[in-house]
């Protein structure tokens, strides 16, 4: 293959598609390659416009085309697909289509007889009109949330020389990536540079194990893919659409899941919509059967018709009614508005399911770094080549150091501040705002500052020394080291030994100081000499190390090695031989203070019934003190180290586990160890985490927690909430807003299961006796349009007000609900039960005894004389009584929702009722109030078996990387997924499930369905008055 000057997009992408090393032999290597891209692989691109514009205008950037909205119209579309709703519109055609021959064509005409399928239809039209308006909005809010996850998702790249952090979408081709362990590779390149870099590259190619890159065997970079250790540079070649992580996210379609809370709920809507779809059939059958039966006389075909055609719109609608597929709608509201709101209080939301399990999570493991401190590091305490120290501030501590032998110490001082400044992966960055920022681990960004406050600042000794192999800090090996080349310097080559070689080679090395200073068999005196550590000093230091450990410092110890030949620096197999035979040089206690509000919200778990443990690599002794510091650790607490932990049989587990409150020296596979068995233990898990090794834990527990600020890319990707701020506080928040989404749905479960037995009793009960006693067409007490009206209440109104509450802090005085807890509980099922038969009984009281009671004349049931059954004012009275009981049975579910009433549809009399019929419809209504007071103060009894229980246990989280890796061969025209690249993945796949939530085919949209405005019904119907009279309406 031919290489031109300018390498086109095609010719970079067959760089990686497949890895092709020949070709980019061709290019000249990657030094060429970056000189034909316009860039550098030392300084970068040149950061200015337009350079940039440039770049962007021939590769492109690193963005990925955004998911197409669907038009008002589309939503509009969609929820008219629901079949109850197409037969209720069909019904209610016929019923216009007949209004229309009545009035404008028959003999008598009646100018009101539209009135009925005319409200029915506006309804639907209303209610069709609101969902899609619901759903247009929620659709807009999810993209402003997917832009916002967007916004935070930064990368280190090099431009003009300078190291720059800029969003990932930013990123061109020719830019120089700054690579590390724990980031996301945000785009296709080629390693220009590096030390032990570990790639995971099984979410492309299903490598399952790390795959090791160098510029010789292996350069090639994937998009996607994550660096699992070292660190390094890399040129990228690929972005956006043009990378093999966005060819594939652009083919990814993903159906969406519901959460389980929804997927059960959904599952109990289908149930009782199966047996509302029976009873209504049963319903139209026995009406049918009854209406030919007792032979009214009625010999008019198109009355005949027109009344099967409303007994026909009353069943379905009983359906409607019936079906409470508001739960599902309940359950995405609830969700959708509290992962709104947690994100102003720092939690962001990558997986709806984990806000619902977070509220009944029974422990928290969590980290100390961070999340209970405040993960702002200082050095405090130490002892600098044996001279101790507290916080230096003003530079004596140099002046002591060198006094005693001025001309050895500096050069040995200048030794050991190269080997902290140059042993650390910690530098300034300028950030995303334009601002010079010390970016890194919080632990060396303490000691550089400890350096250049005694006159060392690192930069200088960065450039002025060669590293030759980096191995970074991981939380196995809990130390950092490297090897470096300087110049030669006489005193030091006496000191250290190092003679008759043309450059001076050191291994510099720091870590936790229980490992890297057991490794010690020498020190570095403050006479400027090396000399063997007796046990008498080993015995001083380790007291010294267990006094900063006291006083919940973290202590990390510092060490170089002088190589003297190749067996002295290197192990066979390659490795660093920063093991054995180190030089002591400085121990330092770091002081990282606790959060202020952590103990507090240590002590509300606590209270809530929430067991909080303390993961951390720290030393026990450092562990001891910040975990009692904040209230974690009682008297009766185990501590335990990782090693001790990790070797427990599964009977000595199931002993420990209850009284384990913190594990010190731990590593990422102890956390996951601890977690599963939580797990197979019954208890519900939340576990934070932010390195890249934390990912198998944060997947296995019931709810992963990664840190926004010191988290990783790989840790943000595993994980289902982001703590936006690294607080533990702002975990506990995401455990009062999981409760209050369950105790939503539990408020709206409770209030919608009463309207509809309510209602369907009612309805079935007064359709039946009308048409067995009465001379003309039968009716039910509510009809269509109030059925509907009902609907929009407990549906739409209710839902809104019930599942969008705002949590409290009351929400954590109450233990964790179990998992086998059922959802409606002993006192919900009592309300539920009492509340309907109050309903049912006062409704059908006024409707057989309404007249006589209250003294309703003859003439006030209806315009016609001869009607032996209740007519219009009492039938007003019945509506008005259960709209009240709905309204008041509200304040029972601790919740008041505003009701407008819809004009003279619903008042069914044109007079409306009188002072005293709204008198009585309020007192009958505030009587729920009561009756909700005396059940609660009755004895609990028994639930029985056939309520709802959310399982026993909940189910496993998809495994992330499969997920990534399903990709299906479909034209791009269609795509349902598009995704940014790097960290953000699993955020955008959550948007885009929460953008699509269906329920299943029997209930699909029928929640956000069911919806009225009155105000437009009232419009509808003032019209249609206007071109008659009321007063002359007939049956």
């Amino acid at each position: 293959m031919e290489v031109s000057n300018q390498p086109t997009i095609e010719q970079l992408q067959k760089l990686v598609d497949p890895k092709n090393p020949e070709l980019l032999k061709q290019f000249g290597g990657v030094h060429n390659l970056a000189v034909l891209l316009n860039s550098s692989t030392e300084n970068g691109l040149k950061n200015d416009d337009n350079t940039i514009a440039k770049q962007k205008e021939l590769y492109g950037d690193n963005s990925l085309p955004e998911p197409v909205l669907h038009s008002f119209l589309e939503f509009v579309w969609e929820a008219l697909q629901d079949q109850t709703l197409l037969v209720l519109i069909f019904a209610a055609a016929l019923e216009v289509s007949i209004g229309i021959y009545k009035s404008w064509f028959a003999t008598q005409k009646d100018g009101l007889a539209l009135i009925d399928g005319g409200a029915i239809i506006v309804a639907i039209l209303i209610v069709v009109l609101i969902g899609s308006i619901s759903d247009y909005r929620k659709q807009g809010q999810f993209r402003a949330l997917n832009d916002f996850g967007k916004s935070l998702s930064v990368v280190k790249i090099i431009r003009s020389s300078e190291t720059i952090q800029v969003a990932m979408d930013q990123i061109v081709v020719g830019d120089i990536v700054v690579i590390e362990t724990g980031v996301v590779i945000p785009a296709d390149g080629i390693l220009v540079g590096g030390f032990n870099v570990e790639i995971d590259e099984s979410t492309m190619t299903g490598e399952p194990h790390a795959i090791k890159k160098d510029e010789l065997n292996d350069p090639f970079l994937l998009s996607g893919t994550n660096v699992n250790n070292g660190v390094g540079k890399m040129l990228v070649i690929g972005t956006g659409i043009n990378s093999m992580n966005g060819k594939s996210l652009q083919a990814l379609d993903i159906e969406p899941e519901d959460t389980p809370l929804q997927q059960k709920l959904g599952a109990l809507a289908d149930f009782i919509a199966k047996g509302a779809f029976y009873l209504a059939i049963a319903m139209i059958v026995i009406l049918l059967i009854i209406y030919f039966v007792t032979n009214r006389g009625i010999s008019d075909s198109l009355k005949i018709s027109e009344d099967i055609l409303m007994l026909l719109i009353l069943a379905v609608t009983v359906v409607v009614v019936a079906v409470p597929e508001g739960l599902p709608l309940a359950v995405t509201l609830s969700l959708a508005h509290a992962t709104l709101q947690m994100l102003k209080d720092n939690n962001l939301v990558r997986h709806l399911a984990s806000c619902e399990t977070m509220g009944n999570a029974t422990t928290i493991c969590s980290d100390k770094t961070g999340t209970l401190t405040l993960n702002k590091m200082t050095v405090v305490e130490g002892v600098l080549i044996e001279t101790c120290f507290e916080q230096d501030t003003n530079g004596g501590l140099k002046d002591l150091l060198i006094k005693e032998n001025p001309d050895a110490m500096n050069n040995v001082l200048s030794l050991v501040a190269k080997s902290l400044n140059v042993n650390s992966t910690a530098g300034l960055t300028i950030n995303h705002e334009g601002k010079a920022v010390i970016e890194g681990s919080k632990t060396e960004i303490a000691i550089l500052d400890f350096m250049a406050k005694l006159g060392y600042p690192y930069d200088i000794d960065r450039k002025s020394t060669k590293v030759t192999t980096i191995v970074p800090f991981s939380s196995l090996r809990k130390r950092m080291s490297c090897v470096v080349s300087l110049d030669r310097d006489a005193q030091l080559e006496t000191i250290f030994g190092v003679t008759e070689q043309p450059r001076m080679e050191f291994i510099f090395v720091k870590g936790a100081s229980e490992i890297v200073f057991e490794n010690c068999n020498r020190i570095l005196t403050k006479t400027g000499k090396v000399e063997l550590i007796t046990e008498e000093k080993k015995q001083l230091y380790r007291h010294k190390i267990s006094e900063f450990a006291g006083k919940a410092l973290r202590t990390i110890c510092a060490a170089i090695k002088p190589i003297t030949n190749e067996k002295t620096g290197f192990y066979q197999d390659g490795t660093i031989a920063d093991d054995t035979e180190l030089v002591m040089v400085a121990l330092f206690g770091i002081l990282d203070p606790l959060r202020p509000e952590v103990p507090g919200a240590v002590a509300k778990c606590q209270a809530a019934g929430i067991t909080v443990r303390m993961v951390t690599g720290d030393s026990i002794d450092t562990a001891k003190a910040i975990a009692r510091g904040c209230g974690i650790l009682t008297a009766d607490g185990l501590v335990m180290e990782g090693p001790a932990f990790r070797v427990l049989t599964q009977e000595e587990m199931d002993t420990t586990l209850p009284k384990l409150q913190v594990l010190a020296r731990s590593s990422p596979l102890d956390k996951q160890i601890l977690v599963n068995n939580l797990k197979r233990l019954g208890e519900t898990v939340a576990v934070t985490g932010d390195g890249t090794n934390d990912a198998p834990a944060l997947s296995s527990a019931h709810v992963g927690f990664s840190m926004g600020i010191a988290g990783t890319e790989v840790a943000k990707e595993a994980s289902d909430i982001i703590l936006m701020d690294d607080n533990f506080a702002s975990l506990v928040r995401a455990v009062v807003w999981g409760r209050c989404v369950y105790d939503a749905i539990r408020k709206f479960l409770q209030f919608q299961l009463t309207v509809n037995i309510s209602a369907v009793v009612i309805t079935v009960v007064t359709s039946i006796y009308t048409t067995v006693t009465g001379p003309k067409s039968p009716k039910s007490i509510l009809t269509a349009v109030q059925l509907l009206w009902v609907n929009l209440i407990m549906d739409t109104l209710a839902a809104l007000a019930l599942a969008t509450d705002n949590p409290t802090d009351a929400l954590l005085n109450r233990t964790p609900s179990k998992r086998t807890e059922p959802i409606v509980n002993a006192d919900m099922f009592r309300q539920i039960i009492a509340q309907a038969i109050y309903q049912i009984a006062v409704c059908l009281l006024l409707y057989f005894k309404g007249g006589d009671w209250f003294e309703i004349t003859q003439t006030d049931f209806s315009v016609s004389t001869d009607v032996p059954y209740p007519g219009y004012k009492t039938a007003s009275l019945v509506f008005n009584v259960f709209i009240f009981c709905q309204i008041f049975n509200e304040i029972n579910c601790r919740s008041i929702t505003t009701v407008e009433f819809g004009g003279i549809v619903f008042q069914i009399d044109s007079n409306g009722l009188n002072g005293v019929g709204w008198a009585i419809s309020f007192g009958l209504g505030f009587g729920s109030i009561v009756v909700g007071y005396l059940v609660r103060v009755l004895p609990p009894f028994p639930v029985p078996g056939f309520l709802i229980v959310e399982g026993e246990d909940i189910p496993a989280k998809r495994d992330y990387q499969q997920l990534e890796i399903r990709v299906i061969e479909k034209t791009p025209s269609r795509l349902s997924l598009h995704q940014p690249t790097g960290g953000w993945k699993k955020l955008r796949l959550y948007v885009t499930t929460a953008n699509k939530f269906k329920t299943t085919s029997t209930r699909k949209d029928l929640g956000s369905q069911q919806m009225m405005n009155t105000t437009l019904v009232r419009k509808a119907i003032a019209d249609a008055r206007s071109r008659g009279s009321f007063n002359n309406l007939n049956e």
